[in-house]
């Protein structure tokens, strides 16, 4: 091909003509111009086709995350419902009297009042996308705004989760601790324990703290407006690939 226009190039200006010339000259700039129009379209189709691989792979990532980060939190969820549970059971037999007691429920409920679930959400693929520039690969606005919006979304919900885990470990277990000793079916009939503390006014207001705790907990992600929930499936359903 450049041996045919070097030809006709040079036919031209030996011929002499002026006018000719110029219109091959306009025209090979042409030629050169769509030649690099057309190279520079098929580079971008191959970077596109590259992003868009990258981008299945990210969304791949983020899919399976936030479907274990679902997990976590239902099986978290499920726990502290659990817990509110035993401490309503507790509360339903204030005053409480020692000798009219179901010893076996009675230990259970103090044993699951004592718990200490956490919901171990998982970040890490947000913070390494939105740390890098992978993060504009993600084509779908809506998902890139929801896994920016995340962190700030469960906040909350760890503050109050975290205030509920150290209630537990800072007053229910020593205080439970000092009077029964462990496992509560057994140490609720030994001799040494004093039984009289389960209807004094310190006892009923732990159970009832407890309760508070729990219930602030758990109102965040059972209320009617519920974005933590929303978030998660909202994420769950957008970073599926299988979807396109």
């Amino acid at each position: 091909m450049i041996s045919i226009l070097r030809k006709i190039r040079k036919s031209l200006i030996l011929s002499g003509s002026t006018r000719k010339y110029i219109f091959y000259a306009l025209g090979e700039i042409a030629l050169v111009v769509i030649g690099i129009l057309i190279a520079l379209q098929i580079n971008n189709w191959n970077n596109d086709r590259l992003d868009r691989n990258k981008e299945r792979l990210l969304l791949k990532e983020i899919n399976n995350e936030f479907k274990i980060n679902k997990e976590e939190l239902e099986g978290t969820v499920w726990a502290y419902n659990h817990i509110r549970s035993h401490c309503t059971s507790v509360i339903n037999l204030f005053p409480i009297n020692p000798q009219e007691l179901n010893l076996d429920s009675f230990a259970l409920s103090l044993l699951r009042m004592r718990g200490l679930p956490s919901a171990d959400l998982s970040m890490g693929s947000i913070k390494s996308i939105i740390n890098s520039s992978s993060f504009e690969i993600i084509s779908n606005k809506e998902l890139r705004s929801l896994l920016i919006q995340w962190e700030d979304l469960i906040s909350d919900y760890f503050e109050r989760e975290s205030q509920a885990i150290n209630y537990a470990r800072q007053t229910i277990i020593p205080y439970l601790g000092e009077r029964i000793p462990q496992p509560y079916r057994t140490g609720l009939e030994d001799k040494r324990v004093d039984l009289s503390f389960l209807n004094t006014i310190d006892f009923e207001n732990l159970i009832y703290d407890r309760l508070k705790d729990i219930n602030v907990l758990l109102n965040i992600v059972e209320q009617e407006e519920d974005d933590i929930r929303k978030s998660l499936d909202r994420i769950i359903i957008l970073s599926n690939t299988n979807n396109d």
